[in-house]
């Protein structure tokens, strides 16, 4: 039991008034932050996580990530995360998530991948030379579609974007959660006010700076259903989304 507690790490959080968005409930962006939270918990508990990794140098980085949520907490509900490895090789980390009320209300599901770099040179650390890795790969279902391969996006009239100093995280470029922020405003609040989220994708291609310029893209798929790119001004992808929504009830 104890063993396997670690293995499947849970962490309850409450949303306050002050965090909640127009809906009264939790942001999708509050809940990645959580979700980093969550993930950076469970791996300082067995020798991994950020305190030490940064002694040496190196860092987790989230590559892709899939959310899908049936609703969400709203405000001055408790909220559960559980966390758990599923798999993971020399280059990346597949880690889960489920979110929850304490009493076992289910609001959802997410998936994620992750690698480790080295700071300094920016190149891959090998995952299979961390200790205890292999005896906390957790057994637990995560029933949601793995991560999809978003395609290029068809958009004639991006929206451009500078790169401010709010945008950058601890290893100097964009915060992860910062992309997502800025494709969620691509939409309006009357989309918010009908729809919630049901699914959101992110896949994390480069990185990029200050000082540079973006431009964000939009192209509609079906009926509330869309996909996202930011590049930056060179053209480069920097990393592309996909975002399905749901009526509200």
């Amino acid at each position: 039991m104890e063993n396997e507690q670690k293995k499947i790490a849970a962490y309850i959080y409450d949303l306050e008034p002050a965090e909640g968005n127009a809906q009264q409930e939790i942001p999708l962006t509050l809940l990645v932050k959580r979700i980093l939270e969550t993930a950076t918990y469970h791996a300082e508990n067995w020798g991994v996580g950020y305190s030490t990794l940064i002694k040496e140098n190196r860092a987790w980085v989230l590559a892709r990530l899939a959310i899908e949520m049936s609703s969400y907490p709203g405000i001055y509900d408790k909220y559960k995360i559980e966390t758990w490895i599923e798999s993971y090789n020399k280059h990346f980390s597949a880690r889960n998530f489920c979110f929850s009320s304490p009493d076992g209300k289910l609001y959802g599901y997410a998936r994620s991948i992750w690698s480790v770099i080295d700071i300094q040179n920016r190149t891959s650390v090998d995952i299979t030379t961390f200790r205890h890795i292999e005896n906390n790969v957790g057994e637990k279902d995560c029933p949601i579609a793995p991560q999809s391969k978003i395609k290029p996006v068809n958009d004639e009239n991006p929206i451009i974007y500078p790169i401010r100093y709010s945008d950058i995280d601890i290893n100097r470029h964009i915060n992860s959660v910062k992309y997502i922020e800025h494709i969620l405003d691509m939409f309006s609040m009357d989309m918010y006010d009908k729809n919630f989220i049901r699914r959101f994708e992110i896949n994390y291609i480069s990185e990029a700076r200050y000082g540079d310029k973006l431009s964000f893209y939009r192209e509609q798929l079906a009926e509330n259903i869309y996909t996202s790119e930011i590049r930056n001004s060179s053209g480069e992808t920097i990393c592309r989304g996909r975002i399905e929504f749901s009526k509200r009830n």
